[in-house]
């Protein structure tokens, strides 16, 4: 995939989350997935600057923030940043940028003590996650890590990720996880989830880690 063709996809799925009724819906359920999924994996990482990628309406980043000295709120749609803005309007530990889907120019190298994405990456191209991941790397201190809930959907490599019933993109764990080492990271865990609670375990988590320097 050129350059060109891993920014359309980012830009084309990207518009099908800029705003709507789902964010509002989603904003229940977080504190249970926090809970039961997220903080048991992430507690002992170190969540003094954190990365929330593809933020949406900014759910992840209202917990986040209760941890952090500084948070990164990224998200590709100009409509999602400026209602963050507005949201958090006066937390001068957050910092905002809309990307362009596929890269994290505006943070610098071995800015972030952890990446985050939860409920987002899962319609990611999987060229897209690849890419990102190189993009984590890059931005992590040595020693950080990065916690990516995704789609472990491989049942149509060739359709459209509006053909799933929930939306979820052609991935997998085990595409994640051999990303993840062609990246230079360390996967520490990873975990099967039935989001669609039909015995289908189309989505899962993984922790993983930047090496720390020699």
């Amino acid at each position: 995939m050129t350059d060109q063709d891993l920014l359309g996809a980012a830009k084309s799925i990207g518009a099908d989350w800029k705003g709507g009724p789902y964010y509002e819906r989603a904003e229940h359920a977080i504190d249970l997935y926090w809970e039961a999924l997220i903080w048991p994996l992430i507690k002992d990482c170190d969540l003094s600057c954190v990365i929330d990628l593809a933020a949406g309406h900014g759910r992840n980043t209202e917990i986040l923030r209760r941890y952090a000295e500084r948070v990164y709120v990224v998200d590709i749609n100009e409509e999602n940043i400026a209602y963050m803005m507005e949201r958090f309007a006066g937390d001068t530990r957050i910092v905002y940028i809309q990307n362009d889907g596929v890269r994290l120019a505006a943070i610098p190298d071995n800015e972030a003590t952890l990446v985050y994405s939860f409920d987002s990456m899962v319609h990611f191209d999987s060229d897209v996650v690849r890419a990102y991941l190189k993009e984590f790397y890059r931005v992590l201190r040595p020693g950080g890590y990065g916690f990516c809930h995704y789609s472990n959907n491989s049942s149509n490599p060739t359709g459209s990720y509006r053909d799933h019933p929930g939306w979820r993109n052609f991935m997998s764990r085990e595409l994640f996880e051999h990303y993840a080492h062609k990246a230079g990271l360390v996967v520490i865990q990873s975990k099967l989830v039935d989001w669609l609670r039909d015995g289908t375990n189309c989505d899962a988590v993984t922790l993983f880690q930047k090496p720390q320097a020699e």
